[in-house]
């Protein structure tokens, strides 16, 4: 048998410590990048504490002005079909300010919370910007709690003319006849003060 000399013995423990090293190395690489994973992970959920916090600590200024709004949001009997009732409305505005709306669509309304909305996509329409701009300004002084979510137009055939599609999004309440004579009551009231 031959004995390992004293100089291959370093050797090889020199050589056990440059393979250390080098997975100690690759470790720490791997684990670095897990870190700043880990740190904007960290960030990112700080940050949206922060505004939750906020959001929280409001709670009463947000409470204070749903009161208000829900007293002007308009309410509906359970059985009432609201599309056609939006719709006609829809349709007289619209040519009372000269846009044409070819083709609308009432989809399933949705409840959120303790409001309804209620999605309608007009599709072709055509009028000048004007017309399409005191059309949605004379839906809401009719009472409509309304939101454009999308709205899509682009030069029509006609000079002047636009021509596209939009979506509206009309939110109501739900409730029993006595409710309805309390929040007309309620609206009346806070018209009365402004």
């Amino acid at each position: 048998m031959s004995a390992v000399s004293s100089k291959d013995k370093n050797l090889l423990l020199v050589m056990a410590v440059l393979v250390l090293y080098a997975v100690a190395a690759l470790c720490y690489k791997k684990q670095a990048q897990e870190w700043k994973v880990a740190a904007r992970v960290y960030g990112n959920t700080q940050k949206k504490f922060q505004e939750e916090c906020g959001l929280i600590a409001a709670a009463d200024e947000w409470s204070d002005k749903y009161a208000k709004m829900r007293g002007l949001m308009p309410v509906f009997e359970y059985e009432r079909d609201v599309d056609t009732y939006w719709l006609n409305i829809m349709d007289s505005l619209a040519q009372r300010n000269g846009l044409t709306i070819a083709r609308r669509q009432a989809n399933k309304e949705a409840e959120v919370g303790d409001v309804y909305e209620l999605p309608i996509e007009c599709r072709d329409w055509e009028g000048t910007l004007e017309s399409l701009v005191r059309f949605l300004y004379d839906l809401h002084r009719e009472g409509a709690m309304l939101d454009v979510r999308q709205l899509f137009m682009r030069p029509s055939n006609r000079p002047g003319y636009l021509k596209g599609t939009f979506t509206l999004y009309c939110a109501y309440m739900r409730g029993e006849k006595e409710e309805l004579v309390k929040r007309e009551e309620v609206k009346e009231e806070v018209k009365g003060k402004k």
